[in-house]
């Protein structure tokens, strides 16, 4: 484990005095980023989103955007009439974190008999660190608050991107791929969805697909009688794949079927074109984190609590793409 990595898991796992009790509790400021940092960063979904954090468990960010003409004809030693400035877009994106809790118990013989001795809780707390990331991403792609009481509970606390994007984009930004057969042709139909006004820059891009939709497309690749289809064929999954300029991200927790409102839904399925920075990741900083032993039981377990929320900032920059059977 690096260094840096190892300096805040020791605080986190309490052999600091900076925590407020003798078995942990909030983290400081500091280990707050820290962790939630180290959280997000194995998530290729969250890693690339925008980060904001807060003291209240609902709070306001904001937007602001020039979709206009902001260049007018200029007359020397003249200020433009009142008409003629552009007034930029603004807007106030409400977070409104739900809480999560996770609790890890771990066997006193199980920390005795490790290898890694005294060590072994700071592994732990790595490990607690890349489920969190896991469950996170799950959350911010199919959470879907129309859940009702019989189906998973966890998913039901929030909308997530998925959701978010049936929701607020526009028809024509939603593409039923019920009819493509080729991954060329899904991204390009992907591609040519999005307005003009987000196409400024599409470095900034990403296509973000289930992984075996990404091996899909490299196996497409590898058909191609070209210099492409043999760097795929001999590079493989290693390569870095792309389309039209747009970088293509696979995620594994898009995967799976689930049942929202008594509707079976294949996570599979999806993929979405987004500018990453679209997504705002909303944490409250108070992050508890606690390690209690109890005698009684012979275990000790690793008690985790946060407040997350997710949001689009604005809800029509993206294109959706559902029922892909390729």
């Amino acid at each position: 484990m690096p260094k840096t990595a190892r300096e805040w898991l020791e605080k986190a796992t309490f052999t600091t005095d900076d925590l407020k009790s003798p078995g942990g509790g909030y983290l400081s400021p500091a280990q707050t980023r820290a962790f939630l940092r180290e959280a997000i960063d194995y998530s290729k979904l969250l890693s690339e989103a925008r980060y904001e954090d807060s003291d209240s468990p609902r709070f306001e960010v904001p937007r602001i955007s020039f979709n206009s003409r902001v260049l007018r004809k200029g007359t020397e030693g003249q200020r433009l009439a009142d008409a003629d400035r552009a007034e930029p877009q603004t807007g106030l994106v409400t977070l409104n974190t739900v809480l999560l809790r996770g609790e890890i118990p771990i066997t006193d013989e199980a920390l005795e008999d490790n290898i890694e001795r005294e060590r072994l809780a700071d592994t732990i707390m790595q490990m607690v660190a890349e489920a969190v990331s896991r469950d996170l991403e799950e959350l911010a792609l199919k959470g879907d608050t129309n859940r009702t009481a019989t189906e998973d509970q966890y998913l039901d606390l929030l909308d997530g991107v998925i959701k978010q994007l049936q929701v607020g984009l526009p028809a024509a930004q939603k593409i039923d791929a019920t009819t493509i057969t080729s991954y060329q042709d899904l991204f390009y139909r992907m591609q040519t969805a999005l307005p003009a006004r987000y196409r400024r820059d599409e470095s900034r891009l990403r296509f973000y697909v289930p992984v075996k939709h990404r091996d899909g497309y490299v196996n497409e690749l590898r058909a191609r009688g070209t210099s492409l289809g043999d760097n795929a064929t001999i590079r493989g999954l290693q390569a870095e794949l792309a389309f039209g300029g747009i970088p293509i991200r696979e995620l594994p927790m898009l995967s799976g079927t689930d049942t929202i409102n008594n509707a079976s839904v294949d996570y599979g399925k999806f993929a979405f074109l987004i500018d990453p920075q679209n997504l705002i990741v909303g944490f409250q900083r108070r992050v508890r984190v606690e390690r209690w032993r109890d005698p009684r039981e012979g275990v000790t377990s690793f008690v985790i609590s946060l407040r997350v929320d997710f949001k689009l900032a604005i809800p029509s920059y993206g294109v959706l793409a559902y029922n892909i059977n390729l």
